[in-house]
């Protein structure tokens, strides 16, 4: 599948990102339309960042990153058809490049080894999304400088 192939959820104007280094492109995942209505709205806001794809559920995550290869996935653990955890693993096995980020309305201890093992870099709780995801943007900028 192309990129073109997702122009409802896909801001075409930033693809492919304008060479500007800094800013990062972005997939966002989850099965709630709001909540992926106001996330997006969120990070639009992030003047570093660019949501190049809104996704409803993990395997057509799994589709669009490997088309789009963004630098970051930010993903819902639990979804229908391929939940979060899996298509963490499967994306970050076929785009080792692509840093995922899972989020959950629920946390605890085993849900983060659970995050950690199946391949993504960060967890961050749904209601400290606004004041955490700041950190973990600054963290994953840094992480994929020194890839380059």
């Amino acid at each position: 599948m192309s990129a073109q192939s997702y122009p409802a959820f896909t801001n075409p104007s930033t693809l492919p990102a304008a060479g500007d280094s800094r800013r990062l492109r972005i997939v966002v995942v989850d099965d709630s339309p709001t909540f992926l209505k106001v996330v997006c709205a969120l990070l639009e806001l992030e003047e570093e960042v660019d949501v190049i794809a809104r996704v409803a559920d993990g395997l057509e995550a799994t589709e669009v990153v490997a088309d789009l290869r963004p630098d970051l996935v930010l993903m819902d653990v639990h979804m229908p058809h391929l939940d979060g955890l899996t298509a963490t693993m499967l994306i970050t096995e076929r785009c080792p490049l692509t840093v995922v980020v899972l989020m959950s309305s629920e946390d605890s201890p085993e849900l983060r080894i659970d995050c950690r093992a199946f391949g993504a870099q960060q967890f961050i709780v749904k209601a400290e999304l606004r004041e955490q995801f700041p950190l973990v943007l600054k963290k994953i900028k840094n992480q994929l400088r020194t890839r380059t």
